[in-house]
């Protein structure tokens, strides 16, 4: 049986609590393959499990992959779960240093061989970061932004008009609108506000607005452009966020291996269906040898 053990995470001046899951038979002479599952830049921090004690995704897929014979890290991101810290006060860079730090804790578990990264959404960029830091040796991204924020919201514009019969204009007067919002937003940073706090689904939320600003100027193109190691693209096919065409897009223009699987009914939140699990782990028991 998969065996779970507690591990934690030292920063500056917070701590990363997480769980690491070995395979049964997984040892110092026996390396198995390891996972990290990331947290990203969003609006709401990634954790291990709901407020009430369910498990959320990242404990259900290290434990599957645990027992397929890969090890699994998850880990709640800071200032959520049993971390410490504060999720608001961190910026997109101080983000992508813990999901680092996640990464070379799995790495240096003496049961453990080569990594890799697994990612939902925007938690896909920094994934491809550690890519391309040399940090895992293969990604598994789900549901993958290959657009900026700009031309994402400019071609989902596109797309409505065509269907709605609306004209060019009409799109554009939309985009100068959102690029305005955008503008205001740089203006409260510029004027010292660091936080917001917005209404996300009926719940006040806490937002650091530095990030935000960074995760809507993140282009993930380049950075994809020189990630080598294999690459596992998921993607639902009616996914309304992020458009299947974008993870097309990222397979077309990796230079290393990839694979891509689309999932027809499959919308945003993959990580849900047991499908895209499966799919997951046997790719990563293929990669990772």
């Amino acid at each position: 049986m998969p065996k779970t053990e507690p591990i934690s995470i030292t920063q500056d001046s917070y701590g990363l609590a997480g769980n690491l899951v070995l395979p049964d038979g997984a040892s110092a002479d026996a390396k198995v393959p390891g996972a990290v599952i990331l947290g990203g830049p969003g609006p709401l921090p990634l954790q291990r499990y709901t407020a009430e004690g369910a498990r959320n995704w990242p404990v259900m897929w290290t434990e599957a992959l645990a027992r397929e014979g890969v090890a699994g890290l998850c880990y709640d991101q800071r200032g959520s779960g049993l971390s410490t810290g504060e999720y608001h006060d961190a910026d997109f860079d101080a983000l992508y240093d813990d999901a680092k730090a996640a990464a070379e804790m799995l790495a240096v578990q003496p049961e453990v061989g080569a990594i890799a990264a697994i990612a939902w959404g925007e938690g896909c960029h920094f994934a491809l970061q550690l890519a391309v830091e040399g940090k895992v040796a293969a990604a598994v991204l789900l549901s993958a932004p290959y657009h900026g924020e700009e031309e994402r919201y400019t071609r989902s514009l596109q797309a409505l008009a065509a269907r709605k019969g609306l004209s060019d204009r009409v799109v554009q007067v939309r985009v100068n609108q959102w690029k305005n919002e955008i503008m205001t937003t740089a203006s409260q940073v510029q004027a010292g506000q660091v936080t917001a706090t917005v209404d996300l689904g009926g719940t006040p939320v806490t937002t650091n607005l530095v990030r935000f600003l960074q995760t809507v100027a993140f282009n993930p193109a380049p950075l994809a452009a020189q990630v080598r190691v294999p690459v596992l693209l998921l993607h639902g096919l009616d996914d309304g966020v992020i458009a299947p065409a974008e993870s097309e897009a990222m397979a077309a223009a990796l230079p290393g291996p990839s694979e891509r699987i689309t999932y027809p009914g499959v919308a945003h939140f993959l990580y849900r269906h047991d499908r895209a699990r499966t799919d997951a782990v046997a790719w990563l028991k293929r990669t990772l040898v």
